[in-house]
């Protein structure tokens, strides 16, 4: 299969459909009218966390901060530009965004933020297509993946990706995807976590008339670490599964077997079934449910695992209130089973669980076409067998955007 290792060994056919939309865009639709190409945006975020670093009380905080003191207030000031070109067939969305962050008590966090999305939607004729693109995002490192550090500590993700799909008869399609992604951080204690992991999925599918699919999928993930011994490659077998059960019901099911070994260390290794499922209900045409059950092995921020085994439920209940304002709620809780890293076993952790809670309210409102409005309130807990892996918090973040 087609790997994609690094920018400079993105596929040529791959990557010229992207270079010439692109040139396209700037060539012929610099002079564009409103609302067909570019909308500059510029917003402002302010939140506060009671606990900002997710300790486990005033006692901890005054051990690692000094102060026994957990909250504090910061603002981020976002400015960007987004594209949306549609090019015959194809249609080129992109996301060029900065940010600045900056603290009330904690300013040796303030940083500067990066994210970049480009993304085309390429056609060829009416039965193949897909999308190629590229995603880049530097932000500070949330202090609920990684709480063994309160120092600043920016990560930058870059994520390669290209997919496609042929629909070879009305009711079969077979489809592929590569993904490179890159994981980097700036803190030099955690620079050893620094990974490269590059991801091949192809499948098959059977269409029916209805909207509804079901096929099968095969997946093989290789992850290099700068430290070797935390190598692992990974391969699984799922099936897939889109069911429009009524006007108003839909259910998506992906899963099956997963196998990861570890390249120097095989008492790490995995092997066992992994699958989500998510049913979605309109209760009415304003009123809608989602419900999210799933098992998965997952990467995690953390010097002493190497990645935990998820088990975890959500919900959500969205309401639209009216065309410009929309309420929604939103549980989500996941119990984590974690395996020690390779390079620190016996260092502890070796029968880490912790069991994950959150639970938030969001309002948005439209105040005009370009003028928008977004509130969220949560609360935060988290229940461990480590010491100091306890903790709550609560927040509430006002976020205001003006589109130009």
């Amino acid at each position: 299969m087609l790997r994609i290792s690094s920018p400079a060994l993105i596929p040529l056919p791959l990557l010229a459909p992207l270079t010439m939309a692109v040139c396209a865009l700037f060539s012929g639709s610099a002079m564009a009218g409103p609302g067909d190409v570019f909308t500059p945006y510029v917003g402002i975020v302010v939140s506060h966390d009671d606990n900002l670093f997710r300790l486990s009380g005033p006692e901890e905080a005054l051990v690692r901060l000094g102060t026994s003191s957990l909250s504090d207030t910061y603002r981020r000031l976002n400015v960007g530009l987004a594209i949306d070109k549609q090019i015959s067939q194809q249609r080129l969305t992109a996301n060029l965004g900065l940010n600045r962050t900056a603290y009330n008590r904690f300013s040796q966090l303030d940083n500067d933020g990066k994210d970049l999305q480009v993304n085309l939607n390429w056609h060829l004729g009416t039965h193949v297509e897909g999308n190629i693109g590229t995603t880049y995002v530097e932000s500070l490192t949330p202090f609920s993946n990684l709480r063994t550090t309160t120092e600043r500590n920016v990560r930058t993700q870059k994520r390669l990706f290209a997919d496609g799909a042929w629909r070879f008869h009305p009711s079969w399609q077979v489809r592929g995807s590569v993904t490179n992604d890159k994981l980097d951080y700036a803190l030099t204690s955690q620079r050893v976590f620094n990974r490269d992991l590059n991801t091949e999925v192809v499948g098959v599918d059977y269409l029916s008339s209805t909207k509804s699919s079901v096929g099968i999928q095969a997946g093989h993930s290789a992850a290099t670490y700068v430290s070797s011994i935390n190598n692992y490659s990974q391969n699984e077998l799922k099936g897939k599964v889109d069911w429009y059960a009524t006007g108003k019901s839909r259910l998506q099911f992906l899963g099956g077997y997963v196998e990861r070994k570890h390249d120097g260390a095989p008492e790490r290794d995995y092997s066992g079934t992994n699958a989500r499922l998510i049913a979605t209900h309109a209760l009415t045409g304003k009123i809608g449910l989602t419900a999210n059950v799933y098992r998965e092995i997952g990467s995690i921020d953390d010097l002493i695992n190497s990645y935990s085994l998820n088990n975890g439920v959500s919900l959500e209940a969205a309401w639209e209130i009216s065309p410009k304002t929309r309420l929604a709620a939103q549980l989500f809780n996941e119990r984590r089973s974690y395996a020690p890293n390779a390079a620190l076993v016996g260092q502890g952790g070796a029968d880490r669980e912790d069991t994950y809670r959150r639970a938030s309210l969001i309002g948005s409102y439209a105040a005009t076409r370009k003028w928008s409005l977004l509130l969220i309130a949560y609360r935060d807990q988290q229940s461990s067998n480590q010491t100091f892996g306890n903790y709550h918090a609560t927040g509430l973040s006002l976020n205001s955007r003006f589109d130009f």
